[in-house]
């Protein structure tokens, strides 16, 4: 199979996207929230996982339900407090590494590291110059 055109020499020659770019910035998005639904899956699971009927039904919706109005007064966009988008971030990825701690304690502590590392490297990305948005 022969290509149409000569490939580039190097990596240089390559189109890069930087990582403030539009495109960069909705993928980054749709990442966080991808996170924080594993958030509440996270939370659902080790309740689920720690207890027995009738506190395991308690602990796999009260959990996430928790998660949810604490994101929803302090994390959100559009909730209504003074704290900065910077600091909303920060805030919103501690909760999603708790959720990550609690899937640890639940015995899947391989899925969590994974999941702490995705959560970490979202965050250094959401505060690359030029990015926008956030929780």
């Amino acid at each position: 199979m022969r290509l149409a055109g000569p490939l580039p020499a190097s990596p240089a020659g390559w189109s890069r996207r930087p990582l403030s770019s539009p495109p960069m910035q909705a993928i980054n998005l749709a990442l966080r929230f991808l996170l924080e639904l594993s958030g509440l899956a996270a939370l659902a699971f080790w309740g689920w996982s720690v207890a027995e009927p009738p506190l395991r039904y308690a602990l796999a919706l009260g959990a996430p339900a928790l998660l949810i109005v604490v994101w929803a007064m302090v994390v959100a966009p559009k909730a209504d407090n003074p704290i900065p988008r910077p600091t909303r971030v920060v805030l919103g990825s501690l909760l999603l590494l708790g959720a990550a701690g609690m899937l640890a304690l639940a015995g899947e502590p391989v899925v969590a590291l994974v999941l702490a590392l995705v959560i970490v490297a979202n965050t250094v990305l959401l505060f690359v110059p030029g990015e926008q948005g956030g929780s």
